[in-house]
């Protein structure tokens, strides 16, 4: 009389196919959350931007909370 192992063989198989599952999972959401950060950090505003001097009217770009160019600061 033979000893079926088919049983046997489907319950290992099955242990590894949601192990290797749970792995990719876990791969996968390390993955997304490194992109999430990337992208968080491209969508960050540069803090250079556009003023028009008080005094003389030039336009610059700085990023200092100044309303004079350089040649009126002096």
């Amino acid at each position: 009389m033979a000893r079926d192992f088919s049983e046997d063989l489907e319950k290992k198989y099955a242990a590894e196919a949601l192990e290797r599952n749970a792995k990719a999972r876990i791969q996968s959401n390390n993955y997304n959350c490194s992109i999430k950060a990337a992208k968080f950090k491209l969508k960050k505003e540069t803090t250079i931007k556009e003023v028009r001097c008080k005094k003389c009217g030039r336009i610059f770009k700085t990023n200092r909370k100044t309303q004079l160019c350089y040649n009126c600061e002096r």
